[in-house]
């Protein structure tokens, strides 16, 4: 499961059931600021037998009115060897997208009625996928938009208890489930989430996101795909 995944997860359990998705949810929020985020993901475990295990990777989101554009930030070594022509090899497993669509950008768009469109950008191929919803775990997509434009559904917040008072812009939530604990910084202005941590009161078991917000670009990544081809997400299955 994607680890963003994983973390709302432990979000939701923490403050309590959410409304389902769509009852009394924000609007789409097309005056919210835009920005673009650094996102580093952490997870770390201490299993019984004594061995840690470690996993870190790094997304990039910009959003802008009802778009949200994130895409995965690749090692230089992988980079490099993308440049070579050396791609890894998904394996014959029906039903699994080709090569081409692992770690491609995702495009998550919300119109004015609340509908949600999410679609995988192939640059290599300058086609925008269309995703259905039975697939949307496949990419990425959790299936919640305010989780993906605010990185937290706001409405967990509301069942989360308040730590103290502003610090810079910053206000800490916390929420405690059987023995997880989840903490979240949400900064107030830029609306989204700093920092959202979940761990256990041992220190065997811990995932952390951390946003960093970086300086706007000169235009948004989805004009540049505007005129690429549509296609399925189908169209991809082996």
């Amino acid at each position: 499961m994607h680890k963003r995944t994983l973390l709302l997860a432990a979000v939701a359990a923490a403050a309590g059931a959410l409304p389902p998705a769509g009852a009394q949810a924000p609007a789409a929020a097309v005056h919210d600021p835009a920005v673009q985020l650094l996102l580093e993901y952490e997870s770390r475990s201490t299993g019984a037998d004594g061995v840690e295990r470690q996993s870190r990777h790094a997304d990039r989101m910009y959003r802008a009115g009802s778009r949200v554009w994130v895409e995965r930030v690749l090692p230089q070594a992988v980079r490099d060897e993308r440049v070579h022509g050396h791609r890894p090899q998904a394996g014959p497993h029906a039903g699994h997208a080709h090569d081409a669509a692992r770690g491609a950008p995702l495009l998550v768009a919300r119109d004015g009625s609340g509908g949600v469109t999410v679609r995988l950008v192939l640059r290599g191929e300058r086609k925008l996928i269309d995703v259905d919803r039975a697939h949307h775990g496949n990419v990425g997509y959790g299936g919640s938009w305010e989780a993906t434009y605010w990185l937290i559904d706001p409405r967990a917040l509301e069942q989360m208890e308040r730590i103290g008072a502003q610090t810079r812009g910053v206000q800490r939530y916390r929420a405690t489930n059987g023995e997880r604990t989840t903490e979240v910084d949400w900064d107030v202005k830029g609306r989204y989430v700093r920092r959202l941590e979940t761990r256990d009161p041992h220190g065997l078991s811990t995932q952390r996101m951390t946003a960093k917000a970086q300086p706007l670009p000169s235009a948004m990544p989805w004009e540049s795909v505007a005129d690429y081809a549509q296609g399925d997400y189908s169209d991809l299955l082996d």
